[in-house]
C-alpha cells in the first residue's frame, strides 16, 4: 500500500507542524532542513505505528489454500503481507461450526457453566468425576482447535506458520498501519512532532556558540528542556491510552 507521495510531504506538513514551530524559532535566523523534518516525521511515524493505538487499524485477510500448498510456502513456511501490517494478531482456519453441534468452538463457557450446575461440588470423591469431565472437554476442544502457531517479523512482513499446515483456507487478524496523511490529523502526533523538531534545532544550533547582533546568546537548553517534557507527557498519555484487553494470571 502506498501511504502518500513523498513529493507532496512539504505541502502535507506545513499546515500542521511548521507553524507550530516557528513561535519558538520565529526570531532566529535558523530553520530547520527540509530533509531533516522528512525524516523526523518518518522516524515518528514508525514510532506511533509501532506504540499508538490510534495509528493502526484492525482488518482481517484471508489466506487461501493455494499458499499453503505452492513449493514456496513448503520449503520456508512463510507468507509475505502486505507492507502496511504492522502487526498479527490471530490466526484460524476458516471453518463453519463444531461437528458436535455447537456454533461455539470455544468450550471454555460450556466447561464453566458444567461445572457449576451440572458437574458435583469438589467434595471427596466428586473430584475424581469433576478430573474426568474436564479431562473430556479439554480433549474435545482440543479436537476442533482452529487456531494456528505463527511468528510475524514486522521489518520484514514475512508470517511464518510454526504450527500444522491449514487444511482449509485461513484468516488472520491483523493490525495495518494508518495511512501517513491522516497520521499527520493526529493531535499526539502533532504535538509529538512538533517537540522532536524543537529539539533537533537546539541541538543542531548547540554545535558550535552563536551570538546575535546585539550580543544576545539563545537559551538553547531551555528549549530542549520545554521540548523533551512535551515528548515525554506525550509518552505518558499514550501509555495510559493503551491499555490491555486482558489479563492472564498464573500461579507461580
Amino acid at each position: 500500500m502506498i501511504f502518500f507521495n513523498a513529493s507532496k510531504l512539504p505541502i502535507l506538513l506545513s499546515p500542521y507542524f511548521l507553524p507550530a514551530i516557528a513561535p519558538a524559532i520565529a526570531k532566529l535566523p535558523y530553520g530547520l532542513p527540509e530533509k531533516e523534518i522528512k525524516r523526523i516525521i518518518e522516524n515518528d511515524s514508525r514510532y506511533f505505528w509501532d506504540n499508538w493505538k490510534h495509528a493502526v487499524e484492525s482488518r482481517y485477510l484471508l489466506l487461501p489454500l493455494e499458499l499453503f500448498q505452492n513449493s514456496t510456502f513448503k520449503k520456508f513456511r512463510q507468507i509475505q503481507l502486505p507492507d502496511c501490517v504492522q502487526f498479527v494478531i490471530d490466526f484460524k482456519e476458516a471453518k463453519g461450526g463444531s461437528i458436535f453441534a455447537t456454533i461455539d468452538r470455544d468450550f471454555s463457557e460450556q466447561k464453566f457453566i458444567g461445572s457449576e450446575i451440572f458437574l458435583t461440588p469438589f467434595i471427596g470423591e466428586s473430584i475424581m468425576y469433576r478430573t474426568v469431565m474436564f479431562s473430556f472437554l479439554d480433549l474435545t476442544k482440543a479436537m476442533v482447535l482452529d487456531t494456528i502457531a505463527y511468528d510475524y517479523n514486522k521489518n520484514s512482513k514475512l508470517l511464518g506458520v510454526i504450527g500444522r499446515t491449514p487444511a482449509t483456507n485461513a484468516v488472520i487478524r491483523v493490525f495495518k498501519k494508518l495511512d501517513q496523511d491522516k497520521l499527520f490529523e493526529d493531535e499526539m502526533f502533532q504535538r509529538y512532532v512538533r517537540a522532536h523538531s524543537k529539539v533537533r534545532l537546539a541541538h543542531m544550533l548547540q554545535t558550535f556558540n552563536y551570538t546575535l547582533p546585539g550580543g544576545i546568546t539563545v537559551n538553547y537548553q531551555n528549549i530542549v528542556a520545554t521540548a523533551e517534557k512535551e515528548m515525554e507527557d506525550v509518552k505518558a498519555m499514550m501509555k495510559s491510552e493503551n491499555t490491555p484487553d486482558w489479563i492472564f494470571l498464573t500461579r507461580q
